[in-house]
C-alpha cells in the first residue's frame, strides 16, 4: 500500500473518531432517557462507550505487537486532556473556572497522580508478573481505581446529579432507533480505532519517528477529542465543576484501560516492553495535575497570576512533545 494512502487513512480515521464518538455520546444520552435502567448504570455504560476510542486503539496496538503505541496512547491522552483544560481555562479566564471546582475534582486529581506514579514505577522498575501474565502494576492500578473512586463517591456529593432531566429531549426517536444507532456507533468506533492504530504503527515505521511519539501525541490527540468536546460543552453551559471533574475522572479511567490492555498482552510485562519516552510523558502528566490542583486550591482574583499555571501547562506540553520526538 502506498505511503500516502497510509497517511490519508490515519487523518480520515482521526476525523471519523471525533465525529462518531460525538454521535455515540448523543445516542447514549438518548438511550439513557428512554431506558428503564438506573441512571448510574447507564452513566457508566455511556462513560465506557465514550472511552472506546482509547480502549480499541490500545488493544489493537497490543494485537499488532506495539506496546509502545498502546501505553503512549493512554498516557498521552491524559497529557492532552490536561493541556486542553488549560486552554479552556484561558478561554474562560473571566470566570476563573478552576476556583469553581469542588473537593471532588481535587480528589480525582490526586487519584490520577497516584495511579500515574504506579505506572511510572512499572516503567522504570523490573517487576515480575503476578497473576498469569498480568503485572503487579496493573493489579495495583485496578485496586487504586476502585478504592479511590469509592472513597471519592462516599466523601463527596455532586449536586448536579439532582438536576431534573428533560424526559422529552429525544421524543421523535423510538427506543429501538436510539439503541440501534448507539450500538452502530459503538461498533463503528471500534473499527475506526483499529484503523487509526494500524495506520499509526505504519507511520512510525515509515517516518522512523517512533511509536512512543506517535502514540503519545498523534493517536492520543485523535482519541481524546471527544473528551475535549464533552468538557467544552459542560464549560459552555457554565457547569465548571462538572467539566473539570469529568475530565480528571476520564484520566483515571484511561489508566484503568492500561490495566485492561495488559490482560491482552501475553509477551511479558507490558510496561517494561514499552519505550522510555513514556516515562517522560507520565512524569509531566503528574506535574500538570499538580498545577491543576494548585489552581483549584488557591483563591485569587489577579488575572495574570491566576492564568500562570495554565500558561505553563501549555508551554510544557510543547516542550514535552519536542523531547519525546527526539527519542527515536
Amino acid at each position: 500500500m502506498p505511503n500516502w494512502i497510509i497517511f490519508a487513512l490515519f487523518i480520515l480515521a482521526g476525523f471519523a473518531t471525533f465525529f462518531v464518538a460525538s454521535r455515540l455520546s448523543i445516542y447514549g444520552d438518548a438511550v439513557k432517557e428512554k431506558t428503564s435502567a438506573s441512571s448510574a448504570f447507564m452513566g457508566a455504560i455511556i462513560g465506557i462507550a465514550i472511552s472506546l476510542p482509547e480502549l480499541t486503539s490500545s488493544v489493537t496496538a497490543i494485537l499488532i505487537d506495539s506496546p509502545d503505541l498502546a501505553v503512549g496512547n493512554l498516557i498521552g491522552s491524559n497529557l492532552f486532556n490536561i493541556m486542553g483544560l488549560a486552554i479552556f481555562d484561558i478561554v474562560y479566564r473571566r470566570y476563573q473556572i478552576m476556583t469553581h471546582a469542588t473537593e471532588e475534582s481535587k480528589l480525582y486529581g490526586w487519584l490520577v497522580i497516584f495511579m500515574t506514579l504506579v505506572v511510572v514505577a512499572g516503567l522504570t522498575l523490573t517487576l515480575p508478573t503476578a497473576v498469569f501474565h498480568i503485572s503487579y502494576t496493573s493489579i495495583a492500578i485496578v485496586i487504586l481505581y476502585f478504592v479511590g473512586s469509592k472513597y471519592i463517591n462516599d466523601r463527596t456529593e455532586y449536586k448536579g446529579r439532582k438536576v431534573k432531566r428533560d424526559s422529552t429531549k429525544y421524543g421523535e426517536y423510538s427506543y429501538r432507533q436510539v439503541l440501534t444507532r448507539f450500538t452502530g456507533a459503538a461498533i463503528s468506533i471500534m473499527i475506526i480505532g483499529s484503523v487509526l492504530t494500524i495506520t499509526a504503527e505504519r507511520i512510525s515505521v515509515i517516518t522512523g519517528i517512533g511509536a512512543s511519539f506517535i502514540g503519545s501525541f498523534l493517536v492520543a490527540i485523535s482519541t481524546s477529542l471527544p473528551d475535549a468536546v464533552s468538557v467544552g460543552t459542560a464549560l459552555k453551559l457554565r457547569n465548571f465543576n462538572l467539566g473539570i471533574s469529568s475530565l480528571l475522572g476520564s484520566n483515571a479511567f484511561n489508566l484503568m484501560i492500561l490495566a485492561i490492555t495488559d490482560v491482552f498482552y501475553f509477551r511479558g510485562n507490558l510496561l517494561q516492553n514499552s519505550g522510555t519516552a513514556n516515562i517522560i510523558t507520565g512524569i509531566v502528566s503528574v506535574v500538570f495535575i499538580l498545577f491543576v490542583i494548585f489552581s483549584i486550591t488557591r483563591r485569587t482574583s489577579r488575572p495574570m497570576g491566576y492564568l500562570m499555571p495554565s500558561v505553563l501547562i501549555i508551554l510544557c506540553y510543547f516542550v514535552t512533545t519536542y523531547m519525546v520526538f527526539q527519542i527515536k
